[in-house]
């Protein structure tokens, strides 16, 4: 099985169970913030990795409800055009594993709409 793994901070929450996915056979990947542009790919026992890279920062003095909801959106436009860019690349993940605490799989799916979809909801404790 393909799996992707997404966190800004990868391996974070994921570091024993992406290694255990790689022991079992699978062919595991990882996408990460790296604000230093750098589109090759790494490998950190036995998962290749990626990096995104968002294209701008948050806007200054922007209104303090919306400031969040903005740096999600930012990032989540930084792994849609590098998602893009692994998929024309050949990559075709059977299962995505992600936290969706930074808004980094906000359009995932439109990239790999067949991919199934698991989120680690940590953050999921305010109104």
């Amino acid at each position: 099985m393909k799996i992707l793994f997404i966190h800004q901070n990868f391996p974070g929450q994921f570091k024993y169970l992406a290694p255990a996915l790689v022991k079992e056979g699978h062919d595991v990947f990882a996408l990460r913030l790296d604000k230093k542009p750098s589109l090759g790919e790494r490998n950190l026992n036995g998962i290749r990795l990626f990096s995104y890279t968002p294209t701008k920062s948050s806007s200054p003095n922007i209104h303090l409800l919306i400031s969040d909801f903005e740096t999600k959106i930012i990032r989540a436009e930084a792994i849609l055009l590098r998602a893009k860019q692994l998929k024309l690349k050949g990559l075709i993940p059977d299962l995505i594993i992600s936290h969706p605490g930074w808004g980094e799989t906000m359009f995932i799916k439109k990239v790999w709409p067949n991919a199934k979809l698991a989120v680690y909801c940590e953050y999921y404790y305010q109104s």
